[in-house]
């Protein structure tokens, strides 16, 4: 159970900084918010009508995230999202609790309170889109397959 929610951890920390190594490159609009899902997708061990259902799914949600992902990156200026990458990798590095983590994340952005508005409505946004492919996702794979990508289990009716 652990594991599952420190793999779901790591893969939302993955999708929320991975702007930041985007900026750097070239073409920064073309970023993919699915592409570390799709690494794994390509790297487990999947029967191929599973892996091709999978690549479907984010193939259909992925404009959708990345549409989101642009929203929040906009709200952003580089030092902002510069600042963000610091302080969440000195946050992982200190084993800082994820809500002590967040609110030094936020601090470090120095975001106004115009910003603050557009973030929480854009993360909003994100999320959602992320919980649409997270869903969609787990509907295609078994219980073990989710775990091997780091996708939260699914939740078991108890009868």
């Amino acid at each position: 159970m652990h594991l599952s929610r420190l793999l779901t951890a790591a893969l939302i920390t993955v999708l929320a900084i991975s702007p930041a190594f985007a900026a750097g490159k070239k073409n920064k609009d073309k970023h993919d918010a699915t592409a570390a899902i799709k690494k794994k997708l390509s790297a487990a061990d999947l029967p191929a009508d599973v892996r091709e259902k999978a690549n479907k799914v984010l193939a259909d949600d992925s404009p959708k995230l990345n549409e989101a992902q642009a929203k929040v990156d906009a709200i952003l200026t580089s030092e902002q999202k510069e600042a963000r990458k610091t302080a969440q990798k000195e946050a992982r590095q200190s084993g800082t609790k994820r809500k002590e983590a967040q609110a030094s994340v936020n601090a470090a952005m120095k975001l106004t309170d115009e910003q603050k508005s557009k973030l929480a409505s854009a993360e909003s946004e994100l999320k959602s889109a992320q919980a649409t492919l997270q869903k969609d996702l787990q509907a295609v794979l078994t219980t073990e397959q989710a775990e091997k990508l780091g996708l939260k289990a699914k939740k078991k009716n108890k009868a």
